[in-house]
């Protein structure tokens, strides 16, 4: 078989693969991460390495690798087959990433999902002949279980361990009660040890917060990367990998149990407690993130008629997803009301309250998919647009996510100098989404792009766009725009803006713009009514206003009512864990959401094609 030599900056690592392997499978089950957003297709042009060997190119990788990159031996590591021993490098920089765990939780009001009391039960005799179980259930409050009557909700778990759990402390116990019935009980009192978390599974990120639920307080917060991610950076990537076999599916569900075990075990580590010391998980997620969490087939999401296996609200053990917390406790997933509308959006539409407002609201959360709700307390219409990955940084010659070192605002100065920020004040590595926004807006503003988002020649610049005409190039046979030349880059090479990019933008901004329209036009409502925009998410709460108005990502008469709201879909998370009534509600906000197929409607080819232009959006 042939052998693999792989050269990292900190090691050299060989092993020998079947003849014929797919280099970026091989090194993928060697553990190595590379960006694959489209994984493995040939689409995205991320995966790049440095392969020693002298090796023919695909038209695929001439699409995408500039003619100084392949005389160096750059290929993408998706399109090479490999036949015989080869020697590759690879650059494994981490770069610290920026994800938002800013979740804005207002009063929840009512009681937290779990509850423990202390009690002394009286001990058996032959006067007292009761069972344990139904000495138990007697000290617990009436209205949670009639201990004479009725069938239990108890697991066998716990009848096992209870002759013990009873006798351990001379039947001295703290009940366990999880949204209203007794789920166990321990030993001695142990009321004072009594925590929840809260999670926001998103297809990019995953943010996790732990509360004491005695006194109501954040004790502290995770997050990461969701490492579901080398499997393509789009939910359609992960359900056509998770669908190729039982034993992908197994492994998806895999990655992001280990993945929130993990976040569990780092939040426990940093408040002290033990992750037996957490009674209940609420997890809010799209759509696919949950049926993979929950190892339940997605293949029939991705194709119309676009149809999941669960859509309402459950209550799991948790033994069930492999759930790192007390055995006693439970784990919550929150409700969904279609496809591309999931727990994330019903858990962001109770942070935000827009549900019970008089005035209209729009929320929007934009990524690899947009999800757009209106409404108000009479009405709550939602549609899902398909953004594709364009404002994640995916698909963009030089996109990148929010890590260190990614440009994330671009502006123009008085003086008509381009300044660029980057995450962290380092030298910029590339571009995430909030830059390409910035930038295209730029490009708009100073003349070097017309509105159709065509890059314009430099003969047809604008008197006043003459000094950016050496910053007009040429990147694979199409104009590009350079923002940072490779002398002042982090890395030594050019960053810039391709045709292909803008395109990507349009594509995407035309999507989201196209779905804001068809939402208000469906509810009878003009622009003017709205009163308030919500954005959801990390993009939301990097994205520059005033560019995204600019390119025509949102309507310009609703700029002053613009805010974003950071983690809604985590903060609606919380809010559940913390409030049983908040719990219920978000059911009803589910039942309550009416969907929009946009698929379905003819009108969406015509806001659609309407919206392709930059500007102001077209109604």
């Amino acid at each position: 078989m042939p052998e693999i030599k792989v050269n990292t900056p900190e090691n050299i690592f060989t092993f020998s693969v079947p003849e014929g392997s797919n280099l970026l499978d091989a090194l993928k089950e060697q553990g190595f991460s590379l960006e694959t957003p489209c994984n493995g297709k040939g689409i995205c042009g991320k995966c790049r390495v440095l392969i020693h060997n002298s090796i023919p190119y695909t038209t695929e990788e001439k699409a995408h690798l500039t003619p100084e990159e392949i005389k160096n031996g750059i290929h993408l590591s998706c399109m090479v087959k490999v036949h015989e021993d080869m020697e590759v490098s690879l650059k494994t920089e981490q770069r610290k990433v920026s994800i938002v765990t800013e979740a804005n939780v207002s009063e929840t009001g009512g009681n937290p999902v779990v509850k423990k009391s202390f009690a002394t039960l009286p001990a058996p005799s032959l006067e007292d002949q009761r069972s344990d179980e139904i000495r138990l259930l007697a000290a617990a409050r009436n209205d949670v279980q009639n201990p004479e009557e009725g069938f239990r909700n108890l697991s066998l778990l716990f009848l096992r361990k209870l002759p013990v759990i009873l006798r351990e402390k001379n039947f001295e116990v703290t009940l366990i009660e999880i949204s209203g019935h007794i789920t166990g009980a321990e030993s001695g009192n142990t009321v004072s040890r009594n925590y929840g978390v809260a999670v926001d599974i998103g297809t990019t990120t995953i943010a996790a917060y732990l509360y004491d639920l005695n006194d109501m307080e954040m004790i502290s917060v995770a997050s990461m990367l969701n490492p579901q991610k080398k499997y393509g950076a789009d939910v359609i990537s992960r359900i056509e990998y998770s669908s190729r076999s039982p034993e992908n599916q197994s492994e998806m569900s895999q990655i992001i149990r280990n993945a929130l075990n993990g976040l569990i075990r780092q939040m426990a580590d940093a408040a002290g407690i033990q992750p037996g010391d957490i009674y209940a998980v609420t997890v809010a997620g799209n759509t696919t993130m949950l049926h993979l969490l929950l190892e339940l087939p997605s293949a029939n999401i991705a194709s119309a008629p676009f149809i999941p296996v669960l859509l309402s609200g459950l209550v799991l053990s948790p033994s069930d997803v492999n759930m790192d917390i007390n055995p006693y406790g439970r784990v919550f997933i929150l409700p969904s009301v279609s496809a591309y509308i999931g727990a994330d959006t019903t858990a962001a539409v109770l942070s935000t309250g827009i549900h019970k407002k008089d005035d209209i609201s729009l929320l929007v959360d934009i990524g690899t998919n947009g999800e757009i709700v209106i409404g108000n307390r009479s009405f709550l219409y939602a549609c899902s647009t398909a953004a594709g990955p364009a404002f994640e940084g995916a698909n963009i010659s030089c996109g990148i996510g929010s890590i260190d070192g990614a440009i994330n605002r671009v502006s123009v100065s008085d003086s008509g100098i381009l300044e660029i920020q980057t995450i962290g004040g380092y030298k910029p590595v590339g571009i995430c989404g909030s830059g390409l926004i910035d930038a295209v807006a730029c490009m708009l503003r100073i003349g070097v792009m017309d509105e159709t988002g065509r890059i314009l020649d430099e003969d047809e610049l604008p008197g006043n766009a003459g000094i950016y005409a050496d910053r007009l190039i040429e990147v694979n046979s199409q104009p590009a725009f350079l923002l940072v030349p490779a002398g002042e880059t982090g890395h030594n090479e050019n960053i810039y803006i391709t045709q292909k990019d803008i395109r990507e933008l349009q594509n995407a901004k035309a999507a989201i713009a196209a779905g804001i329209n068809i939402l208000i036009s469906e509810t009878g409502s003009d622009v003017c009514d709205i009163k308030n925009v919500y954005l959801s998410g990390g993009f939301g709460s990097f994205i520059d206003i005033d560019s995204a108005v600019t390119i025509g990502l949102l309507p310009g008469e609703l700029s002053e009512r613009t805010r974003p709201v950071g983690n809604a879909a985590g903060a609606g998370a919380i809010t559940a864990l913390l409030s049983e009534t908040k719990l219920a509600e978000i059911i009803e906000i589910a039942d309550r959401i009416k969907y929009l197929e946009l698929s379905a409607r003819p009108d969406f080819t015509y806001h659609y094609a309407e919206n392709m232009f930059f500007g102001t959006i077209n109604y």
